[in-house]
């Protein structure tokens, strides 16, 4: 008889929303990095440049506890509305603290992604994202100068 396996975070945010639906006056919620209903992104202004883009990037990505020294970089491509083509590349990771710590890091950094995109774009930055490579990097560690020129962007941990 063949078993399915259960990822350990499955389970438990399965355990955490039965928690959460079980209190008194509580309503369902999405949980923690699950993606924005697409109303809700479609609400947001569009972005129009590479500025716009990187503070729209820090406001999605949620920064685990106990992960300072952590750094994780992508490289992927946006189409003309904001989507992400094909899936990330992970190009360089760097995960400090013990194993759940690293594991935590991983999936803020994926998780900020999914919260992210699509994000919506005028038609003019649109056609830019089409011909541009994206590199992102998020960074716990204190914020040094970065080479911040177009589509390589590094998002620094707020302190």
């Amino acid at each position: 008889m063949r078993r399915d396996r259960i990822d350990r975070s499955q389970l438990i945010a399965a355990a955490a929303l039965a928690l959460l639906a079980a209190a008194p006056g509580a309503r369902a919620q999405a949980p923690e990095g699950a993606e924005k209903p697409r109303e809700e992104r479609e609400t947001r202004d569009p972005v129009n440049n590479w500025s716009m883009l990187r503070a729209a990037l820090a406001q999605c990505w949620q920064v685990p506890d106990a992960t300072e020294g952590s750094t994780i970089a992508f490289r992927f491509g946006l189409d003309k509305t904001g989507a992400i083509r094909g899936t990330p590349l992970v190009t360089a990771r760097r995960l400090v603290g013990d194993q759940d710590a690293k594991d935590a890091y991983e999936k803020a950094a994926f998780a900020a992604l999914d919260r992210c995109f699509p994000i919506p774009v005028t038609p003019s930055f649109g056609a830019a994202l089409g011909e541009s490579p994206i590199r992102l990097r998020f960074v716990n560690t204190e914020p040094t100068a970065a080479y911040q020129i177009n589509s390589n962007i590094t998002i620094f941990a707020p302190r």
